[in-house]
């Protein structure tokens, strides 16, 4: 009965709001798209690897991906799974790319292949 007793009052400390973790870009404008980018599958080291290792935001046709860390060679692959529109990119390093799209209204998905985990965002226009 104590256990429980504890175990209520110290979960009555716990915050009842939760905390937003994204923090504000201050490059960005208030009507550019943040896209959330998760990985995939697992990767041999899980503790190297964060949602934060890949950024991606969209505005005036451009996709912006930013990588925070070096994950090798990385193939990006686009696609408006809508009409069947695809993009494809190459990059290497910690690096920032961009890649135009057409705009055209749609669900996009992004995957990323790295050698050590995958990634996938998508987003609607």
């Amino acid at each position: 009965m104590k256990k429980v007793f504890l175990l209520l009052l110290l979960a009555s400390f716990l915050p009842l709001t939760s905390v937003d973790a994204q923090t504000t870009n201050p490059i960005l404008n208030s009507d550019d798209l943040v896209i959330s980018i998760k990985p995939l599958r697992p990767t041999v080291r899980p503790r190297t690897i964060t949602v934060s290792d890949v950024e991606a935001y969209y505005s005036n046709e451009a996709l912006t991906l930013i990588f925070n860390k070096d994950m090798g060679d990385v193939d990006i692959e686009v696609v408006n799974l809508s009409n069947g529109d695809m993009w494809l990119d190459s990059v290497s390093g910690i690096c920032a790319t961009s890649i135009l799209l057409s705009g055209d209204a749609g669900h996009y998905s992004i995957t990323i292949y790295t050698s050590e985990c995958d990634y996938y965002g998508e987003f609607e226009l």
